[in-house]
């Protein structure tokens, strides 16, 4: 048994470059661009390129240095490899043992080694994570945890609203190889030497962290054994992973590289240490025997010796405590005394296979307690030749790992199921849309994606808050778990975004049945905590082949579909179409023209005048911003009002608005058109970034407009966002002299607590409650009502909307104040308005 213990590092030992090294390099000259060779690096999963000249290497461009690059300067992208690369070249030849290698690497601080001839020409390359992949050390591995590495490194931390630059500074600063980005504090992704490859490959200049980091942040609790997060991180192919304390608590990183200092500095030099002396003299090797029986028999792991009938001859104490049979019970019994039954005979015939030409066997394998207990252990059998007798005994050595598996259970469940709904996660989706997408081009079959988006979801968060918000997502992935099919998969991929995956789709009507199901799960309430709440959701179809061939294409066609439903009126569903598509790359052509919108003078301002009931004259027009692109032609203000909200422009071009708005009202003044108010909108984003009062401060200082001309109109959105903080601004623009309208009254969530705490002036009905006036009894009740509500809160009031000379008269009997529609004026330009207005200055 001892030989077994000490003959591992003597085999490991022996391995050599040529055993691990990657012999297929990749190259480049030095006159290649730095952005094309880290695409090429890129594409085929390098961490390195080499610079050759007739296939002498003369630098190297690696992972590490990517912290050299200036994100902030692109032209440096576009500069050739041999500006940036290392010119000081390690090498390492062919029949160098893999131990020199490991030592090479830790006295340079490098992670590749060029391997070259003796004429210095390329051979391959070598790595530290080809080190660790071929270190015979699974079993030290497996008995050592995460936790004698700690503490292993320095962990960095950054947040994900600092830029690329700034975390290469901090990289280089403190000479590490990756990063963690932080979210409100919390670890939320990584950025690595990789990453920076991907970008500087993809031409990415610099941006915020949070675009660009990797994600998830995939951790593992410091308890894990270094085998098992190996594993994992070669399944992954990632070359970092967090480490958790005992709470949780994320507490640091560990890389490929530590394990292998780990292996060499300590595994090699205590163990390999008892090797050495296998040279010694008899009473040496005696006293190393000695040694060795001392330690199997103080050691913690199960050792059982046999000969080659499988009749066990000797055990240690710790097997009796891991499998409940006395010395006196095992011995001279067959070792099949603690199999559990549950693996097949081809099993064991590879087992043996392996031994029979390999000398060893090692694996996980489970066996039986003597109570009947089954459980899991890792397994190490060891061929040993006895020099005298010839004859050939079998030790083995043998751990409980069950705890172990169940913890990497756990971790394997965090990384491809999300925390919430237990639902799998966007990497699990990707993996089974991978293997459905062979298996339906294989099998010249169908497959469908839905993307389920719930309607009005946020509605419910800022309302209710967070935690009422988890719950209804719970309930929802409950009850669609429970009504879709056997071998579909749903999954979340990110807030109240799920995608359903139809397999065997043998037509259109299969999706329609899934969709009807979804429906109707969804149709009662979900009750939490006393609310009784309604979910609906919009949904989007695209279908392997006919609307894509691929995972990118197929979600990108299906967020499309969805992104139709919800501009269709929510709560319904839509196949995607090539013309859905055509809408998509116009609305992209749409956001790229926006942004250039104001430099080019593409925006402008009309007036659509208000007319007073009672004197019957104009008092006041309404400026409506107006887009006219050269390309796009007349853009409706419905479609790139929002889409300037979504792209953070609206700031600047409300500015823009009050600006022109109040400019232009002096004009009339100075043309003798006297109290004439103006309106101009105000995004509800205006106030939530608190910019509007500095905005209209600004605009009246601009035109010297007397402040009591200009009216701000504000919609209800502005309400749900910050009553309080909305309440204040609009306090402050009262005292400056302006007067406040409450727009698109009755069609949002205003209440009358609400009203009473607004400082307002005028209440607008919206022109969807002007239709059925006169003749619709429940209309006329409805504006009837709101007109009586305001004159009793001291609000004036203007309906929108109004086509015709009955429904001018009605709201001048129900004594609403003033009316703006197409019966009296449609929008129009500034000069029109002076011509409707000085015939009656003159007057």
């Amino acid at each position: 048994m001892s030989f077994s213990m000490f003959t591992t590092p003597s085999a490991r030992s022996e391995k050599l470059v040529r055993d691990a090294a990657q012999c297929q390099v990749l190259t480049c000259t030095p006159d290649v661009s730095l952005k094309t060779a880290t695409a090429m690096m890129q594409a085929e999963n390098c961490s390195s390129i080499v610079v050759v000249t007739d296939r002498v290497p003369v630098g190297i461009w690696t992972e590490a240095d990517a912290l050299r690059i200036d994100f902030t300067d692109s032209a440096s992208l576009n500069r050739p490899v041999s500006a940036f690369m290392s010119t000081a070249l390690h090498t390492v030849e062919m029949t160098a043992t893999l131990d020199d290698a490991a030592l090479e690497f830790r006295r340079q601080s490098i992670r590749h080694l060029i391997v070259t001839d003796q004429a210095n020409e390329l051979q391959g390359i070598l790595s530290q994570t080809d080190v660790v992949m071929h270190q015979n050390a699974e079993f030290f591995l497996s008995m050592t945890e995460i936790d004698a590495l700690l503490p292993v490194r320095l962990t960095i931390t950054l947040d994900q609203q600092q830029m690329i630059s700034d975390a290469v500074g901090l990289m280089r600063e403190h000479s590490q190889d990756a990063l963690v980005v932080t979210a409100r504090g919390e670890p939320a992704g990584m950025l690595t030497q990789r990453d920076l490859v991907r970008l500087i490959g993809e031409g990415h200049r610099d941006r915020p962290l949070a675009d660009v980091m990797s994600t998830p942040l995939i951790s593992v609790p410091r308890s894990m054994s270094l085998l098992a997060t190996r594993s994992l991180m070669q399944k992954r192919c990632i070359r970092h992973i967090g480490v958790n304390d005992d709470a949780g608590t994320f507490i640091g990183l560990i890389s490929f590289g530590d394990i292998l200092n780990n292996i060499e500095q300590t595994y090699v030099r205590r163990l390999r240490a008892a090797l050495a002396n296998q040279s010694a003299d008899l009473q040496d090797a005696a006293q190393q025997l000695h040694m060795a029986h001392t330690l199997i028999e103080a050691s913690m792991d199960g050792i059982m010796v046999t000969n080659d009938d499988g009749i066990i001859e000797s055990i240690n104490p710790a097997f009796s405590i891991l499998t409940g049979y006395s010395e006196s019970e095992a011995l001279g019994k067959k070792a099949s005394l603690i199999s559990s039954g549950k693996h097949d005979a081809e099993f064991y015939q590879q087992m043996w296979h392996s031994i029979n030409t390999q000398g060893q066997w090692k694996g996980e394998i489970w066996n039986r307690r003597k109570n009947g207990e089954v459980y899991l252990e890792w397994l190490t059998i060891t061929r040993i030749l006895e020099p005298n007798s010839g004859r050939s005994l079998y030790a083995g050595i043998f751990s409980d790992i069950t705890e172990r598996k169940k913890s990497e259970q756990i971790i394997e469940n965090l990384a491809y199921y999300d925390a919430l709904t237990k639902l799998p996660n966007r990497q699990l989706l990707f993996d089974r849309l991978d293997v459905a997408l062979a298996g339906a081009h294989r099998d010249c079959c169908n497959l469908a994606l839905l993307f389920i988006d719930l309607d009005h979801f946020k509605r419910i968060n800022d309302t209710l808050g967070h935690t009422i918000g988890d719950k209804v997502l719970i309930e929802t992935a409950n009850r669609l778990k429970n009504i879709i099919r056997e071998g579909d998969t749903l999954a979340r991929i990110g807030g109240d975004e799920l995608i359903l995956m139809l397999t065997e789709v043998s037509d259109a009507d299969t999706v329609g049945r899934a969709v009807h199901r979804i429906s109707e799960c969804l149709q009662q309430p979900v009750i939490v905590e006393d609310n009784e709440l309604y979910v609906s959701a919009s949904i989007g179809c695209a279908i392997y082949p006919e609307d894509g061939q691929d995972r990118e294409t197929l979600l990108k066609n299906a967020d499309i579909a969805m992104y139709r439903a919800k501009q269709t009126g929510r709560n319904t569903f839509h196949f995607y179409s090539s013309k859905m598509d055509e809408l998509s790359h116009l609305h992209l052509k749409m956001e790229s023209r926006l942004r250039g919108a104001l430099a080019n003078n593409e925006l402008f301002l009309e007036y659509q005048p208000k007319r007073a009931l009672d004197s019957e004259r104009i008092v006041g027009v309404e400026a409506l911003l107006r887009w006219q692109d050269k390309e796009l032609g007349r853009v409706p203000p419905d479609q790139f009002i929002p889409l300037a909200e979504d792209l953070g422009l609206i700031n600047e071009i409300g500015s823009w608005v009050l600006d022109q708005a109040a400019q232009q009202c002096q004009r009339w003044q100075a043309e003798g058109i006297d109290d004439l108010h103006v309106s101009v909108n105000v995004s509800a984003l205006q106030f939530k970034q608190q910019a509007v009062i500095g905005q209209v401060e600004k605009a009246l200082k601009h035109s010297h407009l007397q402040p009591s001309l200009l009216d701000i109109e504000i919609t209800e959105s502005c309400l749900l966002e910050d009553l309080k903080s909305v309440s204040r601004s609009l306090r402050h623009l009262r005292n400056l002299g302006l007067s406040i309208s409450l727009d698109d009254f009755g069609t949002g969530f205003s209440s009358l607590s609400m009203l009473t705490q607004l400082q307002v002036d005028y209440l607008k009905i919206d022109r969807s409650f002007m239709q059925g006036i006169p003749g619709d009894p429940d209309s006329e009740m409805l504006v009837s009502t709101i007109i009586l509500m305001a004159k009793n809160l001291g609000f004036k009031v203007v309906a929108e909307g109004v086509e015709t000379a009955e429904q001018m008269a009605f709201l001048k009997d129900k004594d609403c104040d003033q009316i703006q529609g197409y019966y009296f004026s449609k929008p129009v330009s500034a000069g029109r308005i002076s011509e409707m207005m000085l015939p009656a200055a003159v007057v």
